[in-house]
């Protein structure tokens, strides 16, 4: 598990020269990036509200576990949220703004647990009895998605959020992770080494459960995130070890790389109402997020 979980989110596997018949020059235009927040210890995994006023991130500058910390776009407060023993990532905002869903591995039982920000009530959300991990919620914000492994399988489940129905989704021998549902609803999109040895994306359509590979086999490993208008942004290794971000272009299918500073650019979400992307990078030596507007589509 440790094993699986390293590779979702450091991106592995180097970007192999099949990457580079995708690659084009890109077709939308993005601003130099502008430092947000730093200076609070290792950050990893990044969640935006959906009014874009604030951002969830994961923070060890409490302790070396990782804490769920906010951090408000318009007045600079921060706020750690969870203060456990334990290991707390992968926050994703309710609709409304006013929870957070997020991982949390309790001694090595992983689930998803949701908090609500305003009085700091934790609700369980999954079942404790199977690893449960990276929640994406739907964009109408009645279900939730993630993978589970479970009889030495890691599969994509759905979660119900009014029934408390799970439904699984895929059922693969090997590796399916990372979900998240594309903009309408109708899809998502997770990555998987079902087509061989390295990871590829998928889409699940989710009236008919159909799955079809996107890019590969081979090339990428990545955490998927939220698609801009049929393009998705995700952070992956490039030839010398940097994790760079990357556009991919469904419609069009093609590759525009996004960031080519010297360490790694990861954990990429974004702001679709003000057209604006969110990464961590160590560009200047520390954890810190930055910010970069985009207009036009890849």
């Amino acid at each position: 598990m440790r094993a699986a979980y390293g590779m979702a989110f450091f991106c592995a596997i180097a970007l192999t020269l099949a990457l580079f018949q995708y690659l084009g020059a890109a077709s939308f235009v993005i601003n130099e990036p502008v430092r947000v927040f730093g200076e609070y210890g290792k950050l990893q995994t990044l969640a935006i509200s959906p009014d874009g006023k604030m951002i969830a991130f994961i923070s060890d500058y409490r302790d070396q576990k990782g804490d769920i910390v906010t951090y408000n776009l318009e007045t600079n407060a921060k706020q750690t949220v969870t203060k456990t023993a334990y290991l707390e990532t992968q926050p994703v905002f309710s609709r409304d703004g006013k929870e957070i869903y997020y991982f949390i591995n309790e001694s090595g039982s992983g689930s998803i647990k949701k908090v609500d920000l305003l009085d700091g009530t934790v609700k369980q959300i999954t079942d404790r009895r199977f690893w449960c991990e990276f929640p994406s919620l739907s964009p109408d914000g009645k279900t939730l998605a993630y993978y589970s492994k479970r009889d030495n399988r890691y599969n994509i489940y759905e979660l119900n959020l009014s029934t408390n129905k799970e439904t699984q989704l895929t059922n693969e021998q090997n590796f399916d992770f990372g979900p998240v549902y594309s903009a309408n609803g109708q899809s998502i999109f997770f990555y998987s080494n079902r087509a061989g040895s390295s990871f590829s994306l998928f889409r699940l359509e989710r009236s008919s459960l159909k799955v079809s590979p996107l890019f590969g086999p081979g090339g990428f490993t990545f955490q998927p995130t939220t698609d801009i208008q049929n393009a998705l942004i995700f952070a992956v290794s490039n030839v010398s070890g940097n994790n760079d971000v990357y556009a991919i272009s469904l419609g069009k299918n093609r590759v525009d790389q996004v960031t080519n500073a010297p360490g790694n650019d990861l954990f990429p979400v974004v702001d679709l109402k003000a057209s604006r992307l969110y990464y961590i990078s160590q560009r200047e030596g520390d954890y810190a997020i930055y910010k970069r507007q985009f207009s036009g589509t890849p």
